[in-house]
């Protein structure tokens, strides 16, 4: 076939209605590129680049545009040998601006990139360039009304025949619901891991809960069907090392336990073991068990053996029962207490308590510790971290057991609080502190803490007075401490204690900071000069990132609000130097000091004393 047969093939074709509109479309595209170069005053001879179709990159940059096209990507190629930068009609789509709303050039380009993310775009073009290479990243761009997406970009690099770089052309694809899909994945992953480290609350030995995680999980066993608490007591035939002790007893109960049993530490030579799914019979015969062989077996924690009494109590449970964890403890310390009263060795309970019973025979417990004088006071030394230098000490509460040994008071303050009554505590603390205080040398400042419960009583500003009145104390030496994390009943009278007593001429301080949810409101609506941050934040902020993260922030807000910071929980060396540089002003724990005695406690005249009967065990 030559010419004349195609001309005739063609003149003889009838064109459609499509192939007419398309022919129309060209034409009026020829004409338009005609009439630009005759007003740019071009050769339209001699300025006419002759190309191939079939050679160079055309057929490479087709077929990366038709498969973005096909993938309903974006597409932006840049030629090297005019500068000239062009995207496609999907690609103004991602950037959320309609075909031709833009003009095209690199500054456009990275002007409709986000800010943080245009300087890693230029250098991942600029390496691919360099590099001859394709590279891919995931970027922002900025749509209108500032809407962000993310962008999955795969960069190449274009070549003629001679295999020199010809340009780059970029493929692009909106992937913001895969990216923030991965990021909430990512960090779902990261906050588990947080949680399961923290959460488990564990004590010496491997799957022993302090009462705190001990607690949660009473009520995670309450809410999901029934079983039995068990609470065990000990006491050592001897002098002992006592926390050395409680470890190696925990995990002689863990391997009497069943296997699926939850154990714990509640205090001083008291253990908890939860028995979900459980009836009272075959529990009391694993119990009865337990208490046997405790008194049977020779324990060492120390240089010596040594035996143990022992008594244990339990209650049964049923599933939603209305006794919260708190309740089902006291019930089960009752039990075996009544135990050690009668001369048993265990005390079965196959239903909670009462609860007005339960009220009336603890509040009587509480009282006679406090008419009994059933508690003692230790103290532990404060270091100033800016001067390098014991500037105050801090007077621990403790609570004396059945033996007269003194523990820590957590156990009997937090049933004390569960039973309203706190304040008849706290009384006898600053009755006794006052007293300590009075004789002791002028100038010294001193902190009692208050909880939560007894600062919204409304007679608590009297007596205070009252006290201050009867140990001739001036009121400028004390500051109140209240513990942040305890509930406070009554806040407009709590506010107005706080605000009395600053006209007093007392000051106040925050116990347990960071401990709950409304510790920053705090910092704006009470008149506070000191917050301790709670010891959880401290114990392993060395290797710990988040902890880290959270110590500064509290240290920042409370340097704008003009508060003083104090760190517990203090236990190296590293800690304290970490804490002196994030701002911190002051650190206790055993790294500064243990506590002591309060007859070994100093009298110097430059010293400060703490007084504080919140806390739990001082590390």
């Amino acid at each position: 076939m030559d010419l004349d047969d195609i001309l005739a093939l063609a003149g003889s074709h009838k064109p459609t209605v499509f192939e007419r509109a398309s022919a129309s479309r060209n034409t009026r595209w020829v004409q338009q590129q005609y009439a630009r170069a005759k007003a740019d005053g071009r050769d339209l001879v001699g300025d006419v680049d002759m190309h191939d179709p079939l050679r160079g990159d055309t057929g490479e940059v087709r077929r990366i545009t038709r498969a973005a096209q096909l993938a309903k990507q974006g597409t932006v190629r840049w030629d090297a040998a005019t500068g000239e930068l062009t995207w496609s009609d999907e690609m103004s789509l991602i950037f959320g601006r309609p075909p031709g709303a833009v003009r095209q050039t690199v500054d456009a380009l990275y002007g409709l990139t986000h800010p943080d993310d245009s300087y890693r775009v230029r250098l991942a073009a600029t390496a691919a360039w360099r590099d001859r290479t394709a590279t891919e990243l995931t970027c922002r761009v900025v749509q209108p009304a500032g809407i962000t997406r993310w962008v999955h970009c795969y960069i190449e690099v274009l070549t003629g025949d001679d295999g020199e770089p010809t340009g780059i052309i970029g493929t692009a694809q909106d992937v913001t619901e895969l990216e923030l899909a991965r990021r909430e994945h990512d960090r779902r992953a990261r906050r588990r891991a947080i949680v399961e480290r923290a959460s488990g609350s564990l004590g010496p030995g491997d799957g022993l809960r302090d009462r705190t995680g001990f607690s949660d999980e009473i009520d995670r066993a309450r809410r999901a069907g029934t079983g039995v608490l068990l609470v065990l007591a000990t006491e050592p035939q001897g002098a002992t090392d006592s926390e050395r002790l409680s470890a190696v007893v925990a995990t002689f109960i863990m391997k009497l336990a069943r296997r699926n049993d939850i154990c714990g530490i509640l205090g001083p030579g008291e253990f908890g073991v939860l028995m979900p799914d459980i009836g009272l019979r075959p529990a009391t015969s694993l119990a009865q068990t337990i208490v046997e062989k405790l008194r049977a077996q020779r324990f060492v924690a120390g240089p010596h053996g040594l035996r143990l009494d022992a008594w244990g109590g339990l209650v049964r449970f049923e599933a939603h029962d209305e006794s919260s964890s708190i309740d089902l403890l006291i019930d089960a310390e009752s039990a075996w207490r009544h135990a050690k009263e009668t001369g048993a060795a265990l005390k079965a309970l196959a239903r909670p308590a009462p609860a007005d019973e339960r009220q009336e025979a603890w509040r009587t417990r509480v009282r006679a510790a406090v008419a009994g004088n059933g508690f003692t006071l230790y103290t532990q030394p404060i270091l100033d971290l800016r001067l390098n230098q014991i500037t105050r000490q801090e007077i621990l509460l403790r609570t004396l057991n059945d033996a007269g040994n003194p523990v820590p008071p957590s156990p009997l303050l937090d049933i004390a609080e569960h039973v309203d009554e706190t304040l008849p505590i706290d009384l006898w603390v600053m009755d006794n502190a006052f007293e300590l205080i009075a004789q002791g040398p002028p100038t010294p400042h001193y902190q009692i803490n208050l909880s939560g419960r007894s600062l919204g009583e409304p007679g608590l500003l009297g007596r205070v007075q009252d006290l201050l009145h009867k140990h001739d104390v001036d009121p400028r030496r004390i500051t109140f401490e209240i513990t942040e994390t305890a509930r406070i009943d009554n806040r407009s009278e709590a506010m107005y204690f706080a605000r009395a007593i600053r006209e007093l001429g007392c000051q106040l301080a925050l116990d347990d900071f960071g401990a709950a949810y409304s510790s920053f409101i705090y910092l704006k609506s009470f008149p506070i000069d000191l917050v301790k941050i709670d010891g959880a934040f401290i114990t392993d902020i060395v290797n710990s990132p988040t902890d880290q993260a959270l110590v500064r922030s509290i240290v920042e807000a409370c340097q704008a609000h003009g508060v003083l910071t104090a760190a517990e929980y203090v236990r190296d060396a590293a800690t304290i130097e970490l804490l002196r540089g994030f701002g911190v002003d002051f650190a206790q724990g055993y790294e500064v000091g243990a506590p002591m005695p309060i007859a070994g406690a100093p009298a110097s005249s430059g010293t400060s004393i703490e007084f504080d009967l919140r806390i739990d065990s001082p590390a």
